[in-house]
């Protein structure tokens, strides 16, 4: 076909199937990304005769057709200066879903009020004094599987491993027909008996797999079932990852890349999509109006592109390709994808591990483990040479790095592109940079940015030292310095569901160094902490541009869209312990309202 007859026809499908704002080429066979169409026909079909149902299940009151016109009175407008963040008193005016006028003139408004018929004005939103910030954007989290987890056994906040148990029996009680069980959120660091579990009070409960996610999804605890569905057994074996054993005998226990070794089935594309459409209400309800998926392959990519044309996922999405050759060769090849909902321009890869799993890949052995060093789940020559082809095709590489030798490694990979990194603009992340010796840091001087976590120093705080020992605990989770070195810039995340959803868990851990649900805490670390400017900076500004996106969100400007997070309160000054009480008034993303707190 020829070519200029492709790019018509491409064009005409995609504005037929309402993807907006496309900005890159499209390939006419396969909707640009859209390897396999039966694959793409059958998530279609799929999702179409679900989401009738499955979207009534999460309609959210007040919500108004796309492309709303709107009027936001009387509200207290975040604005940036540098680090310093003032409010202007005035009026928001958005038209197509973007910030068409900041003002302070009443006068202006009451007129197009007054003339709504003629200037097609919908709605009119009085904020009676509100304080008005640019939309959160959470810079690395994990939000299918947030979804799915939703809808798993909780494991979080247990407090024995016999605790786990019994909440593993009541859920396969009360859901007698599922075929798999999952659960999530585990963590023997919290237990009085700090030890890995095995899965022996697993066996009578089900003849079904039980497969239960240790909270930072670097270890499983599998029960025989899922261990011989997926012929796992004693001999077998695995690089960069660890499977436990006692005795000679198989505890349950995969670490890392031993995950990858199950075979059992995942969710269908009807739970998954249930999954991502509560996962948005969570979302929306803790006032996130974007958010980095640290690592999807094409297949969840797809599903999410077909929810967003349906108009059943609205909330913007920056996805990091999860890393394979295949999905290398697949990306690389056809280029990047943006519409106005969905961008995808980088690989998310791991370097290491885990600290809590001991699975971060340390220069020294851990303190509490003799002659252990973690895990190297890719080798150095491999890093290298994706890397290099990653480097060329100008796309983003964003790697997980918890330990410092993880961290050093791939900092010294980075830099050896870092002439074609600023050259291109590419904008080359490390993921947690959780334990970075001194010596590496000024790498983050170069354009390399650190995206972290606050509330995993947080959680991590009461056992991170016996892991680390009394040296390198003092240059991990070290955030301040590591804004300072990249040059004030500092994207924050959750991991959720490694960490709570909330944002607010990130602005209170990164400022006050320790835990919003536990404050007899000591602080952690206080030197390290941010101020309450930089914290909000680090979840709206920032993460805009970590993801290219600095001219479209991340700031309350004219031209950009109309993504706001609304409090009744003033974040930057109300008292420390109201914090945690805080609740979002409304979210709104492209212009649309899509939550609006109800007080009952």
């Amino acid at each position: 076909m020829n070519k200029r007859i492709k790019i018509f026809f491409s064009l005409f499908i995609v504005s037929f199937l309402e993807c907006y704002s496309t900005t890159h080429s499209i390939h006419f066979s396969d909707f640009k990304f859209l390897r396999d169409l039966d694959q793409k026909n059958e998530i279609n079909i799929t999702v179409d005769s679900h989401l009738n149902n499955v979207g009534k299940q999460f309609q959210i009151n007040n919500i108004h057709p796309k492309k709303i016109d709107a009027v936001l009175m009387n509200g207290k407008i975040a604005q940036y200066e540098n680090d310093s963040v003032y409010y202007i008193n005035g009026h928001l005016i958005i038209k197509n879903g973007k910030i068409k006028a900041i003002t302070k003139s009443k006068i202006k408004i009451e007129k197009l009020i007054k003339h709504r018929k003629k200037f097609g004005l919908i709605d009119v939103m009085d904020l009676k004094g509100a304080y008005v910030y640019p939309g959160f954007i959470d810079a690395h989290a994990h939000f299918l599987h947030q979804g799915i987890a939703l809808n798993s056994i909780n494991l979080l906040g247990t407090k024995s491993w016999e605790e786990c148990i019994e909440r593993v029996k009541h859920f396969v009680k009360k859901n007698p027909n599922k075929k798999v069980y999952r659960g999530q959120g585990w963590d023997q660091n919290d237990w009085e008996l700090t030890e890995f579990p095995n899965n022996s009070n697993l066996e009578s409960i089900t003849d079904k797999p039980i497969i239960l996610s240790r909270i930072d999804g670097h270890a499983i605890l599998a029960n025989s079932k899922a261990l011989k569905i997926s012929k796992i057994d004693i001999n077998t074996e695995i690089s960069g990852g660890e499977i436990i054993k006692n005795n000679e005998n198989l505890t349950g226990l995969l670490i890392d890349n031993a995950q990858s070794l199950l075979t059992i089935q995942e969710p269908n594309n009807q739970e998954k999509s249930e999954a991502l459409l509560a996962a948005q209400e969570k979302a929306f309800q803790f006032g996130l109006t974007g958010i980095h998926d640290a690592g999807l392959p094409s297949k969840d990519i797809m599903l999410i592109d077909t929810l967003q044309r349906r108009q059943k996922l609205k909330i913007p999405l920056y996805i990091m390709v999860s890393e394979s050759e295949d999905e290398l060769n697949y990306w690389l090849n056809n280029g990047p994808l943006k519409t106005k909902l969905i961008d995808v321009r980088s690989f998310k890869f791991y370097s290491d591990g885990a600290l809590g799993s001991r699975g971060a890949l340390m220069r020294k052995p851990y303190s509490d483990r003799e002659n252990h060093f973690g895990s190297e789940i890719r080798s150095f020559d491999y890093m290298l040479s994706a890397a290099e082809r990653i480097a060329n095709n100008g796309w983003q590489m964003n790697t997980h790095c918890i330990g410092d030798s993880a961290n050093r490694r791939m900092l010294n990979i980075y830099q050896l592109f870092i002439d074609k990194l600023k050259k291109n603009d590419l904008r080359w992340r490390i993921e947690h940079a959780q334990v970075v010796h001194p010596k590496d840091r000024i790498a983050f001087g170069l354009g390399i940015i650190p995206s972290v976590q606050p509330s995993h120093a947080t959680s991590d705080m009461n056992w991170a030292i016996n892991r680390l020992g009394p040296e390198r605990i003092l240059y991990a989770y070290s955030y301040l310095t590591l804004r300072e070195v990249s040059g004030g810039i500092l994207p924050l995340g959750t991991d959720f569901p490694v960490e709570s959803m909330n944002p607010l868990n990130t602005f209170y851990s990164a400022i006050y160094r320790k835990s919003m649900h536990d404050k007899s805490q000591p602080t952690f670390q206080i030197q390290q902490a941010l101020s309450r400017e930089q914290a909000l900076i680090g979840m709206t500004r920032d993460p805009a541009f970590a993801s290219f996106q600095e001219n479209e969100v991340g700031q309350i400007k004219i031209g950009m869209w109309a993504n706001f997070t609304i409090f009744t309160s003033d974040i930057l000054k109300c008292p420390q312990d109201s914090i945690s009480e805080l609740k979002v008034l409304q979210t709104w993303v492209h212009g649309e309202l899509v939550y609006m707190f109800n007080k009952k």
